[in-house]
Protein backbone atom coordinates (compact mmCIF):
# COMPACT_ATOMS: atom_id res chain seq x y z
CA UNK A 1 0.00 0.00 0.00
CA UNK A 2 1.17 3.57 -0.50
CA UNK A 3 3.01 5.82 2.31
CA UNK A 4 3.31 7.61 5.49
CA UNK A 5 4.77 10.24 7.36
CA UNK A 6 4.37 14.12 6.77
CA UNK A 7 6.18 14.78 3.48
CA UNK A 8 7.81 18.30 3.13
CA UNK A 9 5.32 19.32 0.24
CA UNK A 10 2.30 18.15 2.85
CA UNK A 11 4.18 20.38 5.47
CA UNK A 12 4.11 23.60 3.96
CA UNK A 13 0.04 23.43 2.10
CA UNK A 14 -1.54 25.62 4.65
CA UNK A 15 -4.02 23.16 6.49
CA UNK A 16 -7.60 24.35 5.87
CA UNK A 17 -10.22 25.18 8.52
CA UNK A 18 -12.72 23.71 6.73
CA UNK A 19 -16.75 24.30 7.70
CA UNK A 20 -18.19 20.76 8.53
CA UNK A 21 -19.28 18.82 5.51
CA UNK A 22 -21.08 20.31 2.95
CA UNK A 23 -24.27 21.94 3.43
CA UNK A 24 -25.30 23.86 0.31
CA UNK A 25 -28.37 21.73 -0.47
CA UNK A 26 -28.15 18.64 -3.23
CA UNK A 27 -24.61 18.09 -4.54
CA UNK A 28 -24.34 17.56 -8.43
CA UNK A 29 -24.33 13.96 -7.28
CA UNK A 30 -27.13 13.74 -5.56
CA UNK A 31 -29.32 15.43 -7.75
CA UNK A 32 -28.41 13.39 -10.49
CA UNK A 33 -29.36 10.28 -8.36
CA UNK A 34 -32.57 11.66 -7.14
CA UNK A 35 -33.11 12.57 -11.55
CA UNK A 36 -32.39 9.12 -12.31
CA UNK A 37 -33.53 6.86 -9.09
CA UNK A 38 -30.47 4.72 -9.02
CA UNK A 39 -27.78 5.61 -6.99
CA UNK A 40 -24.14 3.90 -8.13
CA UNK A 41 -21.30 3.58 -6.08
CA UNK A 42 -17.74 1.93 -6.85
CA UNK A 43 -15.83 0.23 -4.07
CA UNK A 44 -11.71 0.12 -4.70
CA UNK A 45 -10.19 -2.52 -2.35
CA UNK A 46 -6.63 -1.76 -0.81
CA UNK A 47 -3.77 -3.60 -2.29
CA UNK A 48 -0.61 -1.83 -3.00
CA UNK A 49 -0.14 -1.81 -7.22
CA UNK A 50 -2.46 -4.76 -7.06
CA UNK A 51 -5.14 -1.72 -7.15
CA UNK A 52 -3.90 -1.72 -11.38
CA UNK A 53 -6.24 -5.00 -11.72
CA UNK A 54 -9.08 -2.74 -10.16
CA UNK A 55 -8.55 0.19 -12.68
CA UNK A 56 -7.88 -2.35 -15.37
CA UNK A 57 -11.32 -3.84 -14.84
CA UNK A 58 -12.96 -0.37 -15.20
CA UNK A 59 -11.25 0.36 -18.36
CA UNK A 60 -12.39 -2.93 -20.11
CA UNK A 61 -15.75 -1.90 -19.19
CA UNK A 62 -15.60 1.70 -20.02
CA UNK A 63 -14.48 0.47 -23.38
CA UNK A 64 -17.04 -1.99 -23.95
CA UNK A 65 -20.07 0.18 -21.96
CA UNK A 66 -18.47 3.88 -23.06
CA UNK A 67 -19.78 5.94 -20.22
CA UNK A 68 -20.20 3.71 -17.40
CA UNK A 69 -17.62 5.16 -15.75
CA UNK A 70 -19.59 8.35 -15.28
CA UNK A 71 -22.54 7.51 -14.12
CA UNK A 72 -20.89 6.79 -10.56
CA UNK A 73 -22.02 9.05 -7.95
CA UNK A 74 -19.79 7.37 -5.19
CA UNK A 75 -16.14 6.34 -5.29
CA UNK A 76 -15.04 4.97 -2.29
CA UNK A 77 -11.50 3.31 -1.28
CA UNK A 78 -8.86 2.25 1.06
CA UNK A 79 -5.21 2.47 0.90
CA UNK A 80 -4.67 2.26 -2.67
CA UNK A 81 -7.90 1.84 -3.67
CA UNK A 82 -7.88 5.70 -1.73
CA UNK A 83 -5.49 6.56 -4.13
CA UNK A 84 -7.44 5.32 -6.97
CA UNK A 85 -10.68 6.59 -5.96
CA UNK A 86 -9.46 10.83 -5.39
CA UNK A 87 -7.94 10.55 -8.49
CA UNK A 88 -10.70 9.13 -10.58
CA UNK A 89 -13.37 11.84 -8.39
CA UNK A 90 -10.95 14.76 -8.36
CA UNK A 91 -10.89 14.31 -12.45
CA UNK A 92 -12.95 16.25 -15.11
CA UNK A 93 -14.65 13.30 -15.41
CA UNK A 94 -13.98 9.51 -13.72
CA UNK A 95 -13.14 8.02 -17.21
CA UNK A 96 -10.81 10.59 -17.81
CA UNK A 97 -8.75 10.01 -14.74
CA UNK A 98 -8.47 6.32 -15.92
CA UNK A 99 -4.95 7.03 -16.79
CA UNK A 100 -4.11 9.48 -14.70
CA UNK A 101 -4.66 7.01 -11.98
CA UNK A 102 -2.61 4.18 -13.46
CA UNK A 103 0.04 6.65 -14.50
CA UNK A 104 0.95 7.66 -11.04
CA UNK A 105 2.28 4.52 -10.07
CA UNK A 106 5.08 4.86 -12.83
CA UNK A 107 6.37 8.26 -10.94
CA UNK A 108 9.90 8.48 -10.28
CA UNK A 109 11.04 7.25 -7.08
CA UNK A 110 8.03 5.19 -6.04
CA UNK A 111 9.63 1.96 -4.97
CA UNK A 112 12.79 2.71 -4.72
CA UNK A 113 13.98 2.14 -0.73
CA UNK A 114 17.00 4.03 0.28
CA UNK A 115 18.75 1.84 2.41
CA UNK A 116 18.65 3.72 5.88
CA UNK A 117 14.91 2.32 5.77
CA UNK A 118 16.23 -0.99 4.86
CA UNK A 119 18.56 -1.40 7.93
CA UNK A 120 15.98 0.12 10.07
CA UNK A 121 12.75 -2.08 8.64
CA UNK A 122 15.00 -5.16 8.76
CA UNK A 123 16.05 -3.58 12.95
CA UNK A 124 12.17 -3.19 13.71
CA UNK A 125 12.82 0.59 14.03
CA UNK A 126 11.73 1.95 10.45
CA UNK A 127 9.08 1.88 8.48
CA UNK A 128 10.22 0.14 5.24
CA UNK A 129 8.97 2.81 2.36
CA UNK A 130 9.26 7.00 2.83
CA UNK A 131 6.47 8.90 2.06
CA UNK A 132 8.12 11.31 -0.04
CA UNK A 133 7.57 10.25 -3.48
CA UNK A 134 4.08 9.32 -3.38
CA UNK A 135 3.05 12.29 -1.74
CA UNK A 136 5.38 13.83 -5.08
CA UNK A 137 3.29 12.06 -7.05
CA UNK A 138 0.00 12.47 -5.21
CA UNK A 139 0.05 16.22 -5.29
CA UNK A 140 1.02 16.28 -9.20
CA UNK A 141 -2.19 15.06 -9.79
CA UNK A 142 -4.37 16.34 -7.03
CA UNK A 143 -2.50 19.36 -6.18
CA UNK A 144 -4.27 21.54 -3.66
CA UNK A 145 -8.05 20.36 -4.23
CA UNK A 146 -9.90 19.27 -1.40
CA UNK A 147 -13.14 17.41 -0.46
CA UNK A 148 -15.27 20.37 -1.49
CA UNK A 149 -13.70 20.73 -4.75
CA UNK A 150 -15.68 17.16 -5.74
CA UNK A 151 -17.99 17.42 -7.81
CA UNK A 152 -18.56 13.50 -6.89
CA UNK A 153 -19.01 11.96 -3.44
CA UNK A 154 -16.10 10.09 -2.18
CA UNK A 155 -15.63 7.81 1.08
CA UNK A 156 -11.80 7.21 2.29
CA UNK A 157 -11.53 4.85 5.59
CA UNK A 158 -8.30 5.75 7.61
CA UNK A 159 -7.46 4.69 11.16
CA UNK A 160 -6.58 6.98 13.81
CA UNK A 161 -4.01 6.55 16.37
CA UNK A 162 -5.02 8.71 19.04
CA UNK A 163 -8.04 10.98 18.78
CA UNK A 164 -6.40 13.13 21.62
CA UNK A 165 -10.10 13.23 23.44
CA UNK A 166 -8.74 15.33 26.54
CA UNK A 167 -11.05 12.87 28.71
CA UNK A 168 -8.15 10.57 29.57
CA UNK A 169 -10.80 8.02 30.00
CA UNK A 170 -12.14 7.40 26.65
CA UNK A 171 -9.13 8.26 24.74
CA UNK A 172 -7.72 5.89 22.03
CA UNK A 173 -7.38 5.06 18.81
CA UNK A 174 -10.90 5.30 16.38
CA UNK A 175 -11.57 4.13 12.42
CA UNK A 176 -12.52 7.37 10.74
CA UNK A 177 -14.24 7.95 7.32
CA UNK A 178 -13.29 10.93 5.66
CA UNK A 179 -15.92 11.71 2.97
CA UNK A 180 -17.96 14.90 1.13
CA UNK A 181 -21.31 13.33 2.64
CA UNK A 182 -23.90 15.59 4.42
CA UNK A 183 -24.51 15.15 8.02
CA UNK A 184 -21.17 14.38 9.59
CA UNK A 185 -19.78 17.47 11.53
CA UNK A 186 -16.45 15.36 11.57
CA UNK A 187 -15.43 15.90 8.10
CA UNK A 188 -14.50 19.25 6.81
CA UNK A 189 -14.62 20.72 3.14
CA UNK A 190 -10.74 21.88 3.55
CA UNK A 191 -9.28 18.51 3.80
CA UNK A 192 -6.59 18.57 1.04
CA UNK A 193 -7.18 14.84 -0.79
CA UNK A 194 -3.16 14.42 -0.68
CA UNK A 195 -3.70 14.19 2.69
CA UNK A 196 -6.66 11.94 2.53
CA UNK A 197 -4.83 9.38 0.73
CA UNK A 198 -1.81 9.13 2.77
CA UNK A 199 -3.73 8.68 5.52
CA UNK A 200 -5.29 6.12 4.26
CA UNK A 201 -2.45 3.96 2.37
CA UNK A 202 -0.09 4.74 5.80
CA UNK A 203 -0.02 0.75 6.33
CA UNK A 204 2.09 0.01 9.53
CA UNK A 205 5.53 -1.66 8.58
CA UNK A 206 5.69 -0.68 5.13
CA UNK A 207 4.68 3.01 5.61
CA UNK A 208 5.29 5.75 7.81
CA UNK A 209 2.71 6.41 9.90
CA UNK A 210 0.67 10.05 8.54
CA UNK A 211 -0.77 12.34 10.23
CA UNK A 212 -1.74 10.46 12.94
CA UNK A 213 -2.96 8.14 10.58
CA UNK A 214 -2.51 4.43 9.43
CA UNK A 215 -3.82 2.40 7.11
CA UNK A 216 -7.62 2.16 6.82
CA UNK A 217 -7.40 -1.56 5.38
CA UNK A 218 -6.87 -1.91 9.46
CA UNK A 219 -10.94 -2.23 9.45
CA UNK A 220 -12.17 -1.97 6.28
CA UNK A 221 -10.01 -2.96 3.15
CA UNK A 222 -13.00 -3.19 1.51
CA UNK A 223 -14.62 -0.44 1.50
CA UNK A 224 -17.80 -1.34 0.22
CA UNK A 225 -20.08 -1.57 3.64
CA UNK A 226 -18.61 2.03 5.08
CA UNK A 227 -19.96 3.44 1.34
CA UNK A 228 -23.03 1.72 1.67
CA UNK A 229 -23.76 3.12 5.21
CA UNK A 230 -22.60 6.63 4.54
CA UNK A 231 -24.55 7.47 1.76
CA UNK A 232 -27.47 5.66 3.43
CA UNK A 233 -26.63 7.35 6.56
CA UNK A 234 -26.85 10.87 4.75
CA UNK A 235 -29.91 10.01 3.57
CA UNK A 236 -28.85 10.61 -0.67
CA UNK A 237 -30.07 7.56 -1.33
CA UNK A 238 -31.98 4.48 -0.27
CA UNK A 239 -31.74 1.11 0.23
CA UNK A 240 -33.69 -0.18 -2.57
CA UNK A 241 -31.88 2.41 -4.94
CA UNK A 242 -28.42 1.53 -4.65
CA UNK A 243 -26.19 -0.24 -7.01
CA UNK A 244 -22.58 -1.48 -5.90
CA UNK A 245 -19.50 -2.82 -7.90
CA UNK A 246 -16.81 -3.68 -5.49
CA UNK A 247 -13.49 -4.60 -7.16
CA UNK A 248 -10.81 -5.89 -5.25
CA UNK A 249 -7.05 -6.10 -6.13
CA UNK A 250 -7.01 -9.99 -6.78
CA UNK A 251 -7.50 -12.72 -4.94
CA UNK A 252 -4.79 -14.89 -4.65
CA UNK A 253 -5.15 -18.54 -2.61
CA UNK A 254 -3.46 -18.63 0.43
CA UNK A 255 -3.84 -20.89 3.38
CA UNK A 256 -1.65 -22.17 6.62
CA UNK A 257 -1.12 -25.91 7.00
CA UNK A 258 -1.78 -26.64 10.40
CA UNK A 259 -4.18 -28.25 13.23
CA UNK A 260 -3.08 -28.05 16.51
CA UNK A 261 0.08 -26.25 15.94
CA UNK A 262 1.89 -23.82 19.39
CA UNK A 263 2.28 -21.52 16.50
CA UNK A 264 4.39 -18.01 17.85
CA UNK A 265 5.01 -15.08 16.27
CA UNK A 266 7.69 -16.56 14.34
CA UNK A 267 5.31 -18.25 12.20
CA UNK A 268 2.63 -15.50 12.01
CA UNK A 269 4.65 -13.08 11.38
CA UNK A 270 8.04 -14.11 9.74
CA UNK A 271 7.23 -17.88 8.04
CA UNK A 272 9.27 -17.10 4.28
CA UNK A 273 6.26 -19.03 2.56
CA UNK A 274 3.72 -16.92 4.17
CA UNK A 275 5.25 -13.62 5.75
CA UNK A 276 2.97 -11.50 7.49
CA UNK A 277 -0.03 -14.30 7.84
CA UNK A 278 -1.38 -12.63 10.52
CA UNK A 279 -1.77 -9.52 8.81
CA UNK A 280 -2.89 -11.11 5.65
CA UNK A 281 -5.23 -13.30 7.13
CA UNK A 282 -6.85 -10.54 8.96
CA UNK A 283 -7.37 -8.80 5.73
CA UNK A 284 -8.72 -11.36 3.55
CA UNK A 285 -11.68 -12.47 6.21
CA UNK A 286 -12.40 -8.41 6.50
CA UNK A 287 -12.68 -8.31 2.74
CA UNK A 288 -14.29 -11.04 2.47
CA UNK A 289 -17.04 -10.74 5.15
CA UNK A 290 -18.00 -7.03 4.27
CA UNK A 291 -18.51 -9.22 0.79
CA UNK A 292 -21.17 -11.11 2.23
CA UNK A 293 -22.76 -8.64 4.57
CA UNK A 294 -23.04 -6.32 2.23
CA UNK A 295 -24.56 -8.80 -0.21
CA UNK A 296 -27.35 -10.11 2.42
CA UNK A 297 -27.73 -6.21 2.85
CA UNK A 298 -28.85 -4.88 -0.10
CA UNK A 299 -31.34 -6.06 -2.71
CA UNK A 300 -30.26 -9.25 -4.71
CA UNK A 301 -28.91 -8.14 -8.14
CA UNK A 302 -27.96 -5.01 -6.85
CA UNK A 303 -24.07 -5.29 -6.12
CA UNK A 304 -21.80 -6.89 -7.99
CA UNK A 305 -17.80 -8.13 -6.74
CA UNK A 306 -15.41 -8.72 -9.31
CA UNK A 307 -11.68 -9.71 -8.33
CA UNK A 308 -10.10 -12.10 -10.44
CA UNK A 309 -7.67 -15.01 -9.32
CA UNK A 310 -4.53 -13.71 -9.19
CA UNK A 311 -1.15 -16.27 -8.53
CA UNK A 312 0.41 -15.60 -5.09
CA UNK A 313 3.56 -14.00 -6.80
CA UNK A 314 2.91 -11.87 -9.16
CA UNK A 315 6.88 -11.20 -9.87
CA UNK A 316 10.38 -10.05 -8.83
CA UNK A 317 9.90 -6.80 -10.04
CA UNK A 318 8.00 -3.79 -10.29
CA UNK A 319 7.59 -4.42 -14.36
CA UNK A 320 6.74 -8.29 -14.23
CA UNK A 321 4.48 -7.08 -11.44
CA UNK A 322 2.61 -4.97 -13.84
CA UNK A 323 2.71 -7.35 -17.04
CA UNK A 324 0.99 -10.24 -14.73
CA UNK A 325 -1.49 -7.97 -13.66
CA UNK A 326 -2.02 -6.60 -17.37
CA UNK A 327 -2.03 -9.97 -18.55
CA UNK A 328 -4.66 -11.10 -16.03
CA UNK A 329 -7.18 -8.39 -16.72
CA UNK A 330 -6.83 -8.77 -20.53
CA UNK A 331 -7.93 -12.78 -20.50
CA UNK A 332 -10.15 -11.64 -17.77
CA UNK A 333 -13.77 -13.02 -18.85
CA UNK A 334 -16.21 -10.04 -18.61
CA UNK A 335 -19.26 -11.48 -19.77
CA UNK A 336 -21.04 -11.91 -15.97
CA UNK A 337 -19.36 -8.08 -15.60
CA UNK A 338 -21.29 -6.78 -18.60
CA UNK A 339 -24.36 -8.48 -17.80
CA UNK A 340 -24.75 -6.65 -14.38
CA UNK A 341 -23.79 -3.72 -15.71
CA UNK A 342 -26.77 -4.13 -18.42
CA UNK A 343 -29.80 -5.86 -16.46
CA UNK A 344 -28.84 -3.57 -13.02
CA UNK A 345 -29.83 -0.24 -14.75
CA UNK A 346 -26.71 0.93 -13.69
CA UNK A 347 -26.77 2.45 -17.36
CA UNK A 348 -29.87 4.89 -18.56
CA UNK A 349 -31.47 2.74 -21.37
CA UNK A 350 -30.82 5.08 -23.95
CA UNK A 351 -27.03 4.75 -22.91
CA UNK A 352 -27.31 1.56 -22.73
CA UNK A 353 -28.46 0.74 -25.92
CA UNK A 354 -26.26 3.34 -27.92
CA UNK A 355 -23.19 1.94 -26.07
CA UNK A 356 -23.88 -1.80 -27.05
CA UNK A 357 -24.98 -0.45 -30.82
CA UNK A 358 -21.34 0.89 -30.58
CA UNK A 359 -19.75 -1.74 -29.56
CA UNK A 360 -21.58 -4.88 -31.73
CA UNK A 361 -19.96 -2.18 -34.84
CA UNK A 362 -16.49 -2.32 -33.66
CA UNK A 363 -16.61 -6.20 -32.93
CA UNK A 364 -17.62 -6.01 -37.01
CA UNK A 365 -15.48 -3.90 -38.23
CA UNK A 366 -12.60 -5.93 -36.39
CA UNK A 367 -10.75 -8.46 -38.54
CA UNK A 368 -10.56 -12.13 -37.73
Amino acid sequence: MATGSTPKRATRRKKAAGNGSPSNGHSEAEATAARRGKYRIISLDGGGMRTLLSLGILKRIEQERPGFLDEVHLLAGTSAGSISALVLAAARTPSSGLDEARQLWFAPGLFTIPFGNQLGALMGQKALTPNEAMARALTNVLGDKTLGDLHRHVVIPAFQLDDRNPDEDLRGWRPRVFHNLPGDPFVQEGEFLVDLALRSSAMPIVSPVYQGYADGGLFANNPTLAAVAQALYAKVTTREDLLVLSLGTGDSVDYLEGYNESWGYAKWLLDTKQPMAFVAASIEANVEAIDFQTQMLLPQGSTLRVDPLVPFNLGSSVEQQVATMDRIVKRFDMTQTLKWVDESGWMPPRRSRRAQAAHEETAEASPG
